[in-house]
């Protein structure tokens, strides 16, 4: 199901696209957007071990797989298969890229 997009909402409410922008960065601290792309991450993270990768993109909203892998790797800075075997990129400091452990690589998690 994809969620009503911000315009529409707006008008619904009787107010600008700008404005409930602002008072949703401002009650949540992220964009609409962004805060809709972390929820279809969520979701597809939820179902990651339950079904294929394929099936998972169409059912979250991606266009195809490729997109989901993109926006996943985007944000969690691996791609989804890695992730959930815990093969996670090494801890950085905000605002740089500069690993904070001694190793400079990817680190592994044991997977639950």
């Amino acid at each position: 199901m994809r969620p009503e997009p911000v315009p529409a909402i707006a008008r619904r409410l009787g107010i600008s696209e700008r404005h409930l922008r602002d008072l949703f960065n401002g009650a949540v601290g992220v964009s609409p957007k962004r805060f809709a792309r972390i929820d279809r991450l969520r979701t597809v993270l939820a179902r990651a071990r339950t079904d294929s990768w394929a099936r998972l993109a169409v059912e979250a909203g991606y266009y195809d797989q490729p997109h989901l892998t993109g926006e996943f790797r985007e944000a969690m800075g691996v791609p989804p298969g890695s992730f959930v075997t815990g093969h996670l990129p090494t801890p950085t400091p905000c605002g740089t890229s500069r690993p904070l452990g001694p190793s400079g690589g990817h680190r592994t998690i044991p997977a639950p």
